[in-house]
């Protein structure tokens, strides 16, 4: 306001005026972010009491006339709650929201529009209503993806104090559940504790150990890894040999994975050739080595049918931040996409959003 190479910027439109600002970019995995979207099924949905709720908290915990739910989609955001404003949807391309889900483990903040060259010909700081400052909590989804904010915005520049910006976060959190829980209750189906096909467990349990374990890691001062590996071009096994051979080269993998990792660590099945391994009490440096010896496991084995490689992130809560286990799945995320974007059949460290 969470891979695959993200579509160019569409070009500005002629009539545009030349001095105006660029919108922000595409997130880095923005297909399966939209996707993650338009699966909860909210875009275009009537007005609920639920996040109307949250709307007016965000508003007076913070002290700003105007708050939003704002939903990105590809071309607009739109606004599954307003409050201090008429409009239910404005283009992507003016969106501050569109800039906040670029980096969504932090709230973005701006403290006078004025002032960034992001935003300074931005028409609705040039026009109405006036905006001058702005901040943003990403909604992440239990896939670590992030789909829009919960945003505070004034006509007076100004900051946050801590306990607002920690407050926006905490909303912005209770947004992603009731949005996840109308998805449940519009009747999606839990699956089991373990995944069938790779005999690991699923995305299900891969929750609530992520969730139990942060707060774990919390309470003893202890960072919190995660790995993310993705079985390059698995697609063709599909297409070219058939599914029942994709489904050997799945049970495979998770048997090496299960068979590569120490006793304590967690290893899920996270959807697809997607598998995470799941490190408490684990820093970067140790998380690296565990994923190297993943990476090493996955290329030495015997396949069937044929040779698999397999591109790794990583991602590390240090113990000097409260773990957000959306933000850290994000960041893993980031992480295995630059593995891919860097040619694949390695491992990379996340190291930041630019």
């Amino acid at each position: 306001m969470p891979s695959i190479q993200p579509p160019a910027p569409s070009a500005a439109p002629v009539s545009e005026a030349p001095l105006r600002p660029p919108g922000a970019g595409p997130h880095f995995n923005e297909v399966h972010r939209l996707d993650a979207q338009h699966r909860l099924r909210v875009l275009d949905s009537r007005p609920e009491q639920a996040f109307d709720d949250l709307t007016m908290l965000a508003s007076a915990v913070c002290q700003a006339p105007i708050a939003l739910i704002s939903l990105v989609d590809a071309d607009r955001q739109w606004f599954k709650s307003r409050r201090g404003v008429d409009t239910s949807e404005t283009p992507r391309e003016t969106s501050f929201c569109a800039h906040a889900i670029l980096a969504p483990d932090s709230v973005l903040e701006v403290p006078d529009a004025h002032l960034d060259p992001r935003f300074a010909g931005n028409p609705m700081v040039t026009g109405e209503p006036q905006i001058r400052f702005y901040a943003g909590a990403p909604l992440i989804t239990s896939n670590g993806l992030p789909i829009g904010t919960i945003c505070v915005l004034d006509r007076e520049p100004r900051t946050l104090s801590d306990t607002e910006r920690l407050a926006l976060a905490s909303l912005a959190r209770q947004v992603v559940t009731q949005l996840e829980l109308r998805q449940a209750m519009a009747g999606l189906e839990l699956d089991s504790m373990t995944e069938g096909l790779a005999g690991l467990w699923n995305r299900r349990c891969l929750d609530r150990n992520l969730i139990t374990s942060a707060e774990e890691s919390h309470k003893s001062s202890q960072p919190l890894s995660l790995v993310m590996i993705d079985l390059d071009h698995f697609k063709r096994v599909n297409d070219e040999l058939g599914h029942p051979a994709g489904d050997d080269v799945l049970r495979h993998a998770a048997e090496v994975v299960r068979g590569a990792i120490a006793p304590g660590h967690f290893a899920a099945r996270f959807g697809g050739e997607e598998f995470c391994v799941l490190l408490p009490a684990t820093g970067t440096a140790d998380a690296r080595q565990t994923a190297d010896a993943l990476h090493a496991a996955l290329i030495g084995t015997h396949w069937p049918h044929r040779p698999v490689t397999a591109s790794l992130g990583v991602a590390t809560a240090g113990v000097d931040e409260r773990c957000d286990v959306r933000a850290l799945l994000a960041r893993a995320d980031r992480a295995l996409y630059e593995a891919k974007a860097g040619g694949r059949n390695q491992v990379r460290v996340f190291s930041g959003w630019s």
